[in-house]
């Protein structure tokens, strides 16, 4: 008690007093004046150091806005190269397919409607009609994240988000069940198209793709939903749906679209009546 009582009467530390009288009897003031032209001087010197380091501080983060800024626009004005591109691509894909329907009309129905055929195959001409519609989204946020919720902040950050295997699943699935034509997010898969993941994002047909993820499938409206469901595809989703919370919806639709592939297009191509020995079919198609 008698050292906390002294703390309490006397906080000042006896070596100060000390030091004051010292001071006293050399003739100088008790204590140091704050206004000493070296204490002055100090404090200059720490503040313009501190002004330079935060001016430093604040050029790097202008040196970063602008980069950024910088390699937003040459992404922009790349994309917009690229879709010029894919609309020049589109309309000569468009006169191919003129000059073709002129070529088929002189030579044998039989041939037209193979060509036709096979252009309905390898994705190189739209489709429409009656179709079946699969939409896939992430699971939804969190009650109170708010919009800039990151999925990949929590534990269970996998579970609520939908992959390329979810998609690549839902996909063959449709084929399975009958599907003549499909697409996901208007681009077309073909036999050369993949579904693939890349960083945070799903690309097909090497094009990324946003949320929602709209599968569109052309075929049988009265059978292609029915064997879907009842598929390895129907059990699928139930299961992402109800173990994960993604969002799915499904619809028949009296007609849909699905535009040809983008990047179709002949490696290497040769008349038939240049090749060297080719074989001449028969009407009969005997090889004799």
């Amino acid at each position: 008690m008698t050292l906390i009582t002294s703390m309490l009467e006397r906080p000042l530390d006896s070596g100060y007093a000390a030091a004051a009288e010292r001071r006293e009897k050399a003739g100088l003031p008790p204590a140091t004046s704050l206004r000493s032209p070296a204490l002055i001087v100090f404090a200059l010197i720490i503040g313009i150091l501190v002004g330079i380091a935060a001016m430093q501080l604040r050029g790097g983060e202008t040196t970063k806005e602008r980069t950024k800024a910088s390699l937003i626009e040459r992404i922009d004005q790349q994309q917009e190269v690229v879709d010029t591109r894919a609309g020049q691509a589109s309309g000569l894909r468009a006169e191919i397919s003129g000059l073709d329907a002129e070529t088929l009309r002189d030579v044998s129905e039989e041939l037209a409607q193979s060509v036709e055929r096979l252009s309905l195959v390898a994705g190189a001409v739209p489709v429409r009609g009656p179709g079946f519609v699969v939409t896939i989204d992430d699971a939804p946020n969190p009650e109170g994240s708010g919009s800039n919720f990151d999925p990949r902040s929590s534990a269970d950050k996998a579970e609520g988000t939908v992959f390329a295997k979810d998609l690549q699943v839902v996909t063959n699935s449709l084929w399975q069940a009958g599907a003549e034509a499909v697409a996901v997010n208007g681009q077309r898969l073909t036999s050369t198209a993949s579904i693939r993941f890349a960083g945070e994002a799903i690309l097909v047909d090497y094009r990324p793709l946003k949320r929602p993820y709209v599968v569109t499938a052309i075929g049988d409206p009265g059978k292609m939903p029915a064997t879907f469901a009842d598929g390895n595809g129907g059990t699928y989703l139930s299961t992402l749906k109800s173990s994960f919370g993604i969002r799915v919806e499904t619809v028949v639709r009296k007609e849909v679209t699905i535009p040809a592939s983008a990047t179709l297009g002949t490696r290497a191509a040769t008349p038939a009546d240049k090749v060297k020995d080719a074989a001449t079919p028969s009407p009969e198609g005997d090889s004799s």
